[in-house]
This record gives structure tokens, sequence and C-alpha cells, in this order.
């Protein structure tokens, strides 16, 4: 019944030929059935029938003709029914693979968008120093190299501790240091607890970039850039914040926007959908800030924390 029911589906287009032949083969097995269950009884009866073989396999069909033609189909129903189950799980499972390839490519692109956008810039302020002081420029060149490096190493990893997000933003920070040695001041405020906790690679330079490229650099006195991470209960909260210009009337209510913070955005949405939250706000004593939520979660093979950072 079960290779009958494999071979004759039901759910193609001129599906009623398959029908037809399931309600012929489905009268013939119930006919065969009770034909030898009628001689199965009459061998070990006790005492002998008083009626012929014919006789009884005619009453045989009356009485359970019906019975046995809605056996074949529960039993084809039941052959269908864990065939779709298996079908489903498989096109989920094959489904939720292709989401995963989707999501992987996306983030993939996120990042090779970030990538450029950051070494065009500081190319960029490289070759406007080269004129002035050459020294400086081999300086924020071998930072760069370093930087390059770094973020070569963890290329193929979308997450890294705190820590080592921290160590890649410590070396960008020296080369815009170079920049405005004078007008640059930064300040770390990270509770040692946070330093394990997973977050998305090169997640804080773009907004430790806008903030010196739109908060800072403008001031002619200089300004100052703060990082902030904390752990509270379930959640890793980092902040970003300046305190230049903050909202201008040609930034509309969203503030700053540009490749930097639309692509954090992007890639937050990415790995962590709801998990994650991402606000804009302006602190009361002037400038801007960026606040990221997401879930603390620590990597299995985290290095010890250390004593101070």
């Amino acid at each position: 019944m079960l290779a009958l029911g494999s071979r004759w589906p039901l759910d193609e287009v001129r599906a009623w030929k398959n029908a037809l032949g399931h309600v012929f083969v489905a009268l013939a097995t119930g006919a065969a059935h009770l034909f030898a269950a009628l001689l199965v009884m009459r061998s070990v009866a006790p005492t002998p029938s008083p009626y012929s073989l014919l006789q009884g396999y005619r009453s045989f069909v009356g009485a359970y003709m019906e019975f046995e033609f809605l056996l074949y189909f529960a039993i084809l129903g039941a052959g269908y029914l864990v065939h779709y189950y298996t079908r489903y799980r498989s096109n989920a499972l094959r489904t939720a693979q292709l989401e995963a390839q989707l999501a992987q490519a996306h983030l993939d692109a996120l990042r090779v968008q970030l990538q450029p956008h950051f070494l065009f810039n500081t190319l960029h302020a490289i070759s406007a120093l080269m004129d002035e002081d050459l020294e400086q420029a081999r300086r924020m060149l071998v930072r760069l190299g370093d930087l390059l490096r770094m973020t070569l190493e963890t290329q193929a990893a979308h997450e890294v501790t705190l820590q080592q997000e921290l160590e890649c933003t410590e070396l960008y920070l020296d080369i815009e240091r170079v920049r405005f040695p004078e007008q640059l001041e930064v300040d770390l405020l990270v509770d040692p607890e946070a330093l394990e906790a997973l977050v998305p690679s090169l997640i804080l330079q773009p907004l430790v970039e806008n903030s010196i490229r739109y908060g800072v650099a403008p001031l002619e006195d200089g300004g100052k850039v703060t990082v902030s991470a904390r752990r509270e209960e379930n959640s890793l909260v980092l902040k970003v914040m300046d305190n230049g210009a903050g909202r201008t009337p040609s930034e509309g209510r969203e503030g700053r926007t540009g490749v930097g913070i639309a692509n954090v955005r992007a890639r937050l949405a990415e790995l962590y959908g709801r998990a994650q939250e991402f606000n804009v706000f302006y602190p009361e004593s002037g400038g801007f800030g960026v606040q990221i939520t997401l879930p603390f979660r620590v990597s299995a093979t985290s290095r010890p924390l250390p004593a101070t950072l």
C-alpha cells in the first residue's frame, strides 16, 4: 500500500487517475484479505461450518468490505502523513540553511563595505599630512598597518571579545592622535567584567570615527570622545559620545548619518535581531552619543581578565 502510495501520488495535476487506481487496488486487497481470513477461521474452527466456502465468503464481503476499503485508505493516509511531515522538515531545514547563508553573505558584504570606507578616510588623512610632517605621516602608516593586520586576523569571526575590539580601536585612536595631537582627548571607561563579552568586530571604530570627524575635528580648541562599557545583568551596554556640536539642522531628527552608523545599525540587526538596541542621544552638556545594548555572552575560550584595563 505504501509503495503504491509513492508510485501513485494524489497531489499531482491528474490525481484522479491515481485515485481510481487506488480504489481498484483497495477492492482487490480487501477481497483477498477477507478470503484469507475466512480460510484461517474455517481451519481453526472446532466444528465444520454449515455453509459452503462461497457462501461464507459472500457473507464476509457483505459485512466487512466497507471496513477493508476504509482500512486501505487509512493506511495510505498515514503513509502520506509521514511523507509530507518528512518533506516539511526537510524543506524547513533547507530554508534555515539558505537563510543562514544569506545572513552570512549580508554580514560579509557589510564588512567589505566598512573596511574600504575606513581605509579611504585614513589614507586621505595620511596624504594630507605628507606635506606637513613626514615623520608623523610615517607613524600613521605604521599604525594603519598594525590595524589592518589585526583586522585580517579576525576577518573570519563576526564576533570578538570586547578587549580585542578595544585593542583595535586603540590602534585607530593612535592614528587619529597623530592628526589631532592637541585637539583629541579620549576617555575609556570600561568595566573589567565586560572585557570578555562578545561584541561584533569593528563595532566601535566607526562610531569613534564618527565622533572625531563630526564632533572633535570642527572644534578649534579640541574635544573629547568617551567610550564606555558596562554589564547590566544579562546585557552589555556600550556608549560612544563626544562633546561636539551635537545635532545640526541639516542632520534631521535622526542626527548624524553615514556609512559608519548605517553599517553598525545593519550589522547589529543582522546578528542579534530584536535582542539588540541602537539608540542615538544628545548629552545635556552638548555633543552626540550612541548607546548599544547587546546580550551579554562570553566565549568558551576567553582569556583571563586582566587586573586593569
